[in-house]
């Protein structure tokens, strides 16, 4: 049994993971589907604005619904790229607020630092940092549940 949830576990720690390393691919994706929408008086046809005729509330009503999914440059879909992206913030922002170096860590990480030069830079040891990166993928994961985009 043990092994099942340790699959469970390695499957949304990996969710997880991706998501941050694609973090600006998605921002990317969720710009340019609202200017996609802000364009194409097309696209508002296949939004639900609940009966309302007035282009200009229309699009004020699919500006605010937000996108239930995007795919970004290698063709991957991304459900609920807002949701991720306000779980990728709030990370990152409890991160800030907490005494040791997480933020750092985390930020290197997924910009693909090696882990030798983030070890020398930040003068901690690798035990540590993994322990750190530990820490921030727990907090997105409580996020990302929170928000119901994995369960657990």
């Amino acid at each position: 049994m043990s092994q099942r949830q340790s699959r469970s576990r390695d499957s949304y720690m990996r969710k997880i993971d991706f998501i941050f390393y694609r973090e600006k691919e998605i921002r990317d994706a969720v710009y340019r589907a609202r200017l996609t929408i802000g364009i194409s008086s097309g696209t508002l046809k296949l939004i639900n604005t609940g009966g309302i005729s007035d282009p200009t509330a229309m699009q004020a009503v699919a500006n605010l619904t937000p996108l239930k999914s995007v795919v970004i440059n290698d063709g991957e879909i991304i459900e609920y790229p807002e949701r991720w992206l306000e779980v990728i913030d709030k990370t990152y922002r409890y991160c800030a607020t907490s005494n040791d170096c997480r933020l750092e860590v985390a930020k290197r990480r997924y910009r693909s630092e090696d882990y030798r030069k983030t070890c020398s830079d930040l003068h901690i040891s690798d035990s540590t940092r993994r322990r750190l990166l530990e820490l921030v993928k727990m907090y997105a994961a409580l996020q990302a549940v929170q928000l119901n985009l994995i369960y657990v």
